[in-house]
């Protein structure tokens, strides 16, 4: 009959020993199922597509527009020279465009091809009804001269924010990692006591059992029997506390990893060594340095004030544009004249913009971006890092 008492509890007993947790199952479960968790993970993707959204828009773009409209033009019919009266004007335009941004220089470069289509209804056209327009080919370059390279602090920025998001992600985790460690000893304490009351309990009960015997042939005074039903009874409270301190701690350490993974009666498996660490001071402030998601952040809003400031200051003065681009177009009023036979053009242009009345607009943006800039001066001695050369 013994024997079979014994299997039935190794039978009982097998599936809480076979679902006991390691600490590095309880961090692997804590970095998964956490609420930090969670919100980390979700915002370093969203860091990680807005990044790659922003790579994606440096690569070439191939872009096709179609635009069509239409024009009503009511002319006066007394003034002879007026060649076009009271018509109506349908137009198509489209174009399909490959584009480039130059980082190096600020611009954009551009190859493309275009046709305009041009058809005109009413009484006094004359005889012209339609336009054909065609543009087969046609290579340009855009850029301000007299500025700042939007491109080249952009990539800062934007690799900056991306390393941010790396380091908090790592330093949240590190942080979901801490905690659970801590529940985790906290519950693992609260197994180990709760044993040991257990045995106390045990061996206050024997000690009580043996002593009750003794006491009914005379052998143990009766004032040795009632010590012994007070330790008894202390073990029992002692028993009692140990179980609330346990279930206290595993309804800590379940809460926090939001799931049932450690069920009533599962024993934790405690390591028995930890890993050696050997690092000097200066070792250690290095890594934090290199590590810190704060001084990450710092470095990045120095920077984003710095093209703030360098933006406005560029911008407060007389700004000069370029546009060039040349290719080959033909005019006629069938699709086929269009393209035969196109005609080589070149076309230039130059953008001058000079401020005369602001109110004093130019110069409040640059102390205010002056401003923002010394707000968040780095107090981390003088790590710079190189900003680029406009």
């Amino acid at each position: 009959m013994r024997k079979w008492i014994y299997a039935i509890v190794l039978l009982c007993g097998f599936p809480l020993l076979s679902r006991a947790q390691s600490l590095d199952e309880i961090i692997r479960l804590a970095q998964d199922s956490t609420i930090l968790a969670f919100q980390s993970r979700y915002q370093f993707e969203y860091n990680t597509q807005h990044y790659a959204q922003f790579q994606a828009l440096r690569k070439p773009q191939l872009e096709f527009r179609f635009t069509p409209g239409y024009q009503r033009i009511i002319a006066d019919p007394d003034r002879p020279y007026v060649y076009l009266r009271n018509f109506d004007r349908f137009s198509t335009a489209a174009k399909l465009r490959l584009s480039q941004k130059v980082t190096g220089w600020g611009g954009d470069a551009f190859v493309e091809s275009q046709a305009l289509w041009s058809e005109y209804f009413g009484r006094d056209i004359n005889n012209r009804p339609r336009d054909i327009v065609a543009v087969p080919f046609s290579v340009g370059y855009q850029q301000s001269l007299i500025g700042y390279n939007p491109y080249r602090w952009e990539k800062m920025v934007e690799d900056q924010r991306m390393e941010t998001a790396r380091k908090e992600l790592n330093y949240q985790l590190h942080r979901i990692a801490e905690e659970a460690t801590i529940r985790f000893f906290r519950l693992a304490c609260a197994q180990g006591k709760l044993d040991m009351c257990l045995r106390n309990k045990e061996t206050a009960d024997t000690l009580y059992a043996i002593a009750k015997e003794k006491a009914s042939i005379a052998m143990i005074t009766l004032a040795e029997l009632r010590s012994l039903e007070l330790q008894r009874l202390n073990a029992a409270n002692a028993l009692l506390s140990a179980r609330g301190e346990e279930q206290l701690a595993r309804e800590s350490l379940l809460s926090y990893l939001r799931t049932d993974a450690i069920p009533s009666g599962a024993r934790l498996t405690v390591p028995t060594h930890t890993k050696q660490i050997l690092l000097s001071d200066e070792d250690v402030l290095e890594l934090a340095r290199n590590n810190s998601p704060a001084l990450q952040k710092k470095e990045m809003e120095i920077t984003e004030a710095l093209q703030q400031q360098h933006k406005v200051r560029r911008e407060q003065g007389v700004k000069v544009g370029v546009d060039l681009s040349v290719g080959m177009q033909q005019m006629s009023n069938t699709f086929i004249g269009a393209y035969r036979d196109p005609q080589f053009f070149m076309l230039g242009g130059i953008t001058l913009s000079v401020p005369i009345i602001d109110h004093g607009a130019a110069k409040k943006g640059v102390a205010a971006a002056s401003a923002w800039k010394a707000a968040r001066n780095r107090p981390f001695g003088k790590r710079n890092a190189p900003w680029p050369r406009m």
